[in-house]
């Protein structure tokens, strides 16, 4: 409402509204500073509207005022508490983040680790067979180990190079190269010397190749007579810059930056994103070893954080394998290990700002509503590490930058699981038929048994093999062999019961679980039925093959028994058959003197 008191003497009818009141009376602006409530109607009522807007502005904003002086200071205060309280909770919730994916990378690598010890385990018994398989005329003519060589031609997928050397060093034969047999001897080589004095298979130290220029480790196997003297050396090379060995676990590194490396005990690079410094030994290059790399050599399994050769500061892991000296390390940058928490930092700020400026007060009431979304991030994460919840209380709905934070650990989380689920089932699938392999076999027998003494029922193991594999293998290669397997495993496949189990042990060798069996008698229709699957030619590479097994099958009645026990039992069961003439099956129960043989 306009003021309606004249000022005393002076008329409305002046004439002065075209004009400020400041301009026509030569009033300064400092003089109105202290103007009261009548004197400001006085003005408006004299046509003095602008400098009636002017001082309620000027008021409001007037830095000595004590109103602005407060609303700045409690701006100001909730500004830097909202600020304080968001980034304190993000730099805590990144330090479980750090844990989070230190025990994720260390759990992805031990999974890692056991699956490279197998492969070394698998390349160490590929040799010894092929060892064990010698013939006898290569052991009195060592001129005919390169043709022996040469016809296991499907050791080149799991060797770089196969190789073989006489009891004085000499090389005798090399499957990529016979111009260098004879010329080359190896007797004062580590391998060599330590293969000699243990008498038994070693995997050597790095080191580059005299044959091939590349950098190699060897996997050796010694040969001797019946009388024990040593006759030959045997030994397969692993490409360290071939991605056949090191590409399956490669596709584990962390995130895009990140990288996967291997070194020996004593600090020799075995894998490096780096070619140029494989075989090369950390501490002898620029600057020496980083002080996680001291601590790995040292005997330390883990993650810490810390800085790479570069100076790049990371999340470090490290695992040591079983079978051999080597050290397997992941490199995950924090930059983007951390990408997640980083990307919410200003708009948690901004947030804090807004809060701040809109409502000094309700500042405090608003920094609690928006942090109890990330008290209750930290809680699941507490509940998921003492086992009290899983982590799909990370998969929730928010869209804000707690919701963001949640759905990167539930990815995370779920990238792990993944990938451990990855290596296990690889650990316990045999790559050639897709069947369980021997490891798989051992942990479903077990709970086999398991299952029969608490229900009270019958099971039966099925122990049986290719009759004259060898000779398919010998005659047409082990291509069409491995083919052979193939349609083998996929007829006994076809033959068993879903709650049966069928695995490949090694070579031809297969063996089936049958639970739920009510007596002894079930087992020769399962015998019959699985010897009468082979009838049918095997039709691989083109080739027509006949193609028969033997079967022994040992039955426990509740379960009662040990797997070595059944085992044994089917094993004899089998040799009844092959003493029979083979092609066949036999039935034997655990504690029976006699197999049945049909």
């Amino acid at each position: 409402m306009p003021c309606q008191e004249p000022v005393p003497g002076v008329s409305a009818s002046a004439g002065i509204s075209s004009k400020s009141y400041a301009e026509t009376y030569a009033v300064p602006p400092s003089a109105m500073h202290g103007v009261t409530w009548p004197d400001l109607c006085a003005l408006q009522s004299m046509g003095a509207e602008k400098e009636v807007r002017m001082h309620k502005i000027w008021k409001f904003f007037n830095p000595r005022s004590f109103t602005f002086k407060m609303t700045v200071l409690v701006g100001v205060l909730v500004l830097c508490a909202t600020g304080s309280v968001a980034l304190t909770a993000l730099s805590v919730a990144q330090g479980q983040m750090v844990a989070v994916i230190g025990n994720q990378q260390y759990a992805l690598l031990t999974s890692a680790a056991a699956y490279i010890d197998d492969d070394l385990n698998a390349k160490k018994a590929l040799l010894k067979l092929l060892a064990e398989g010698l013939p006898a005329d290569v052991y009195a003519h060592p001129q005919r180990m390169q043709a022996y060589i040469e016809s296991h031609v499907s050791l080149r997928v799991e060797f770089f190079n196969l190789v073989a050397f006489d009891a004085t060093g000499k090389l005798i034969a090399s499957m990529n190269d016979r111009g260098v047999v004879g010329k080359l001897n190896f007797a004062t080589r580590e391998y060599f010397i330590e293969t000699v004095k243990v008498r038994e298979g070693v995997i050597s130290r790095p080191f580059k190749s005299q044959l091939s220029g590349k950098p190699i480790v060897l996997v050796t196997e010694p040969i001797y007579d019946a009388a024990g003297t040593l006759l030959y050396v045997i030994a397969g090379g692993i490409n360290l810059q071939s991605p056949t060995f090191f590409g399956q676990w490669e596709q584990l590194k962390p995130g895009k930056s990140g990288y996967l490396f291997m070194l020996t005990d004593d600090g020799t690079l075995l894998h490096h994103p780096d070619p140029a410094r494989v075989l090369k030994r950390v501490s002898e290059e620029t600057g020496g070893a980083t002080p996680s790399t001291l601590a790995a050599l040292r005997g330390f399994d883990g993650w810490m954080q810390g800085k790479t050769k570069l100076g790049v500061q990371a999340i470090i892991t490290y695992k040591h394998l079983r079978s051999s000296d080597w050290i397997i390390g992941a490199v995950y940058p924090e930059s983007e290990a951390f990408t997640p928490i980083t990307d919410i930092y200003a708009q948690v700020i901004l947030a804090s700002s807004g809060v701040a400026l809109l409502a000094s007060c309700a500042g405090w009431l608003a920094v609690m509503l928006l942090l109890r979304p990330l008290g209750e991030l930290g809680r699941h994460v507490t509940r998921i590490h003492s086992g009290h919840a899983d982590i799909q209380v990370f998969d929730v709905d928010r869209r804000d930058e707690f919701g963001k934070l949640s759905r990167a650990f539930y990815a995370l989380s779920l990238q792990r699981e993944v990938a451990e689920s990855k290596l296990a089932a690889l650990a316990r699938t045999d790559i050639l038929t897709g069947l369980n392999n021997r490891r798989m076999f051992d942990e479903a027998l077990a709970a086999a048994l398991i299952r029969a003494r608490r229900a009270g029922t019958g099971l039966a193991l099925a122990y049986l093999d290719i009759d004259y594999f060898k000779n398919i293998n010998d005659t047409y290669g082990h291509g069409i062999g491995d083919l052979v397997l193939i349609e083998f495993a996929k007829r006994l496949k076809a033959c068993i019961r879903a709650s049966d189990t069928v695995a490949r042990l090694a070579g031809d060798e297969f063996v089936i679980i049958f639970e739920q069996l009510t007596n002894q008698s079930e087992l020769a229709i399962l015998g019959r039925k699985i010897v009468q699957e082979m009838v049918a030619h095997f039709v691989c590479g083109g080739i027509a093959l006949h193609v028969a097994t033997s079967v022994g099958l040992a039955f426990s009645e509740h379960g009662d028994t040990t797997a070595g026990a059944l085992l044994t039992a089917a094993d004899a069961a089998l040799y009844k058959v092959k003493n029979a003439g083979r092609n066949g099956y036999a039935v034997t129960a655990i504690g029976s003197p006699a197999a049945e043989v049909v």
